[in-house]
């Protein structure tokens, strides 16, 4: 935990089959696509299966990017879509497209609606799971004193994220000359995917601290909830992220907030640990900060009446977040009753309140996104904040392995875990044309052809910064056209066509590219 000062400032796919009983997951698998461009559609093929013969609820998702997000619009759909549809072989959608669908990929949802057992799937949570990660990454992890046992577990954490089949990502900058990372693990949504869930934790410690409950319990909470979440499909994306130099300021989750957020993504709530081991059930052992009764006296009436027993977790929103705190501890009231949960909301973005600022959750607050800080109360419970002496044996993984159960609860209530499965389809597009990135170039291109000269096939790459109509055809040196590689609507993008001259003879020709705004040509040589 990031220390600023006084609490008060001055006024100025393996686990699905069992998440429902002993109802099983729908089974969905795309067997073929088509491109039918004399009508603009694509028609998808596929069979749908369930053992208990569930009608399902079908949708569509198209992406443009090569698999990684289903964002791209779909909206224009016909056939074997929506809800009823029965089990069965041979179901067909078509999609309408505007643009030509080079490069995309079509994903296909099946939900048969049924009721999913989020207890259950708490119960997944292992606490010899949770302290054998503790046992790895408890250490001094620090950017110059620690920093063997750091890059073990930055290592450990994106090795995880991978293992459990997330889509990883790191987001990388310089801070005074140390290399500093993000780890961001995703778990896309199924039908909602911009909308985003984030479980997250800094992960390095103060330079003499071996950071037990600061912030290794964090570290290991993501782990866990990474673990068993992966194993589902929700509605909404969860993100697990493990930040960096909390410590030095909250540097890494402000860099993150600042320049890590793609522009599709919305944030629908963030979920910050900030050491949640520590537990003590002796009067006395959890302080009040001064001025906190005079802004929470309910709150100190709470603690009061167990004469100041640290036997509890703390739920810290700011008014914003209020939403989110309320189903945090409704889920955890449903869950994990026997975990005790103080919650509170600060006034504003905790400009008042300091030290309900000091940790990860604070940059989100700032953005206006909604956010919970969860802690056992840092300094002001555990004697052994930011010293050598937070080591794994004060460490209660009871508590620590309640806390990760409520959480766990929330995010799968909040995401909208489903009872379903997909699948996702080979690339959709006319055959010799691919997609090479997906990234929307500046301008438009046409690039001289390779080899050249070529015999009997060459490749042209070209690059297409808006959606429109495309023409790219091939002349031969009298001026008639002689091959005629594209024609229709295509989306933005850099691609590249193959033109075999297998039935054309030896001479130059000429390929050119035409579209509303663009018109380029260049000379080729075929030689057999």
């Amino acid at each position: 935990m990031f220390l600023v000062g006084f609490f008060i400032r001055p006024q100025n796919s393996s686990n699905e089959n069992i998440i429902s009983g002993v109802n099983n997951v729908p089974v969905i698998n795309i067997t073929g696509t088509e491109l039918i461009s004399s009508i603009n559609a694509v028609k998808i093929t596929y069979t749908l299966s369930d053992a208990e013969n569930n009608p399902c609820r079908i949708s569509l998702r198209i992406s443009n990017d090569s698999g990684k997000s289903f964002l791209f619009p779909a909206d224009s759909t016909s056939g074997d879509i929506g809800y009823p549809v029965l089990p069965g072989n041979n179901k067909q959608l078509y999609w309408y497209y505007t643009a030509m669908p080079l490069g995309f990929k079509a994903k296909i949802v099946a939900d048969d609606l049924q009721e999913v057992d989020i207890q259950a799937i708490v119960n997944q949570v292992d606490s010899n799971e949770i302290k054998s990660s503790m046992q790895f990454i408890t250490g001094i992890r620090h950017r110059t004193a620690g920093i063997n046992q750091l890059q073990r577990v930055k290592d450990s954490i994106n090795n995880r994220f991978a293992r459990y089949n997330l889509q990883t990502s790191v987001q990388e900058f310089v801070y005074s000359g140390y290399n500093a990372q993000n780890f961001i693990g995703r778990l896309p949504g199924t039908t909602r995917e911009d909308t985003t869930y984030i479980v997250c934790g800094h992960y390095e410690t103060v330079s003499i601290s071996p950071g037990a409950d600061d912030n290794g319990t964090a570290v290991a909470a993501v782990l866990e909830i990474s673990r068993i979440l992966s194993n589902y499909k929700f509605r909404n994306t969860v993100k697990f992220i493990g930040f960096d130099l909390e410590e030095a300021g909250l540097v890494g989750s402000a860099r993150y907030v600042s320049q890590g957020i793609p522009s599709y993504e919305k944030i629908a709530g963030v979920v910050d640990f900030e050491m949640i081991g520590y537990y003590c059930d002796v009067p006395n052992c959890q302080q009040i900060p001064p001025g906190f009764c005079t802004l929470f006296p309910a709150v100190c009436d709470s603690i009061n009446s167990q004469q100041g027993r640290g036997n509890f977790l703390n739920n810290i929103a700011n008014v914003n977040s209020n939403s989110l705190r309320y189903a945090f501890d409704s889920c955890a009231r449903i869950y994990t009753p026997q975990l005790r949960v103080i919650s509170l909301a600060t006034p504003g973005n905790g400009q008042s309140t300091p030290d309900l600022r000091r940790s990860d959750h604070a940059p989100f607050w700032d953005a206006g996104y909604k956010a919970l800080m969860l802690t056992d109360g840092a300094n002001f419970r555990n004697p052994n904040y930011h010293t050598a002496n937070d080591v794994l044996s004060t460490i209660n993984i009871a508590f620590l392995t309640n806390n990760i159960k409520a959480t766990l609860a929330a995010i799968a209530s909040l995401a909208g875990i489903q009872h379903s499965s997909y699948s996702v389809s080979d690339y959709i597009g006319l055959i010799g044309i691919n997609l090479i990135s997906a990234e929307i170039p500046e301008k438009y291109v046409l690039q001289q052809n390779y080899p050249n000269p070529f015999n009997p096939s060459t490749k042209i790459n070209f690059s297409i910064p808006f959606t429109g109509n495309v023409k790219l055809s091939v002349y031969d040196i009298a001026g008639n056209e002689v091959s005629v590689l594209n024609n229709g609507q295509m989306a933005p993008g850099n691609y590249s066509a193959d033109f075999d001259a297998t039935n054309l003879s030896s001479g130059v020709y000429f390929y050119k590219l035409v579209t509303d705004e663009f018109s380029a040509t260049k000379r080729m040589i075929l030689v057999k």
